[in-house]
């Protein structure tokens, strides 16, 4: 069944409008006529199920049958990751979306390759939301503004997150040693690692190995997204 977003969707909500592009989506692309089925998704915990009931040139109206309210995951989880070449730090929000990480943090370290551009943001926006889409997470991430390490720091901790450095040195420390009852946020290096200067500003900071390998920045972030969900689940032994 195919999935649209509806940011106003509540559990209340009985009747939508679909208009822009999620109705282009559904009549011009999908070419869904009166009569069939999708489901709404307002990334704010809220999923329904609606009938399409009329399509008209600019909109098409829906009725809601059953909608299903879903608690927030807790602990949250975030992932920090510098820009990547060649889109994949577009694969990494793509991946980490669908594993369910509530706000990603691009940044830009001393070895970052790519430049942000003015739609950086809005881009990495459109790629969270077609995988919102795609798997039915109820939950969009944030997409924060792309900052240096710094900053970026000093943001994850304003927003509730203890920063959690996944390191290719540290060979002690799992993520089941990390004992922080409070969010966490993963921060993960470019290509090229961190430098000398930015691990000496991330001493502080827990530190841990995600895979006795070095990966790719995006690979990494997917394991940690990935290992903290069996963590959470209680499935990630001690």
């Amino acid at each position: 069944m195919p999935s649209y977003y509806h940011p106003q969707l509540d559990k209340v909500t009985q009747e939508v409008i679909l208009e822009n592009e999620e109705f282009h989506h559904l009549s011009r692309v999908k070419r869904i006529a009166p009569g069939a089925w999708i489901k709404l998704n307002g990334g704010n915990g809220i999923l329904a199920e609606a009938e399409v009931v009329e399509i008209s040139k600019h909109k098409a109206r829906l009725l809601i049958s059953e909608t299903i309210e879903h608690p927030a995951p807790s602990p949250r989880f975030a992932i920090a990751i510098s820009l990547l070449k060649n889109h994949h730090d577009e694969l990494a929000v793509e991946k980490c979306t669908e594993l369910g990480t509530a706000e990603f943090f691009p940044m830009i370290t001393e070895f970052t390759v790519k430049d942000a551009g003015k739609n950086t943001v809005s881009r990495l926006e459109k790629i969270a939301l077609a995988a919102l889409k795609q798997c039915d997470n109820p939950f969009l991430p944030k997409i924060n503004p792309v900052q240096d390490l710094d900053e970026t720091l000093a943001r994850i901790r304003e927003h509730g997150y203890q920063a959690v450095l996944c390191s290719e040195v540290e060979k002690q420390n799992w993520l089941n040693c990390i004992k922080e009852s409070q969010p966490i946020c993963f921060v993960i290096g470019p290509e090229g690692g961190f430098s000398e200067a930015e691990r000496a500003t991330m001493k502080h900071l827990p530190s841990i190995m995600i895979n006795r390998l070095i990966m790719r920045a995006e690979t990494a972030a997917i394991c940690a997204a990935s290992q903290f969900l069996l963590l959470r689940e209680g499935l990630l032994g001690s």
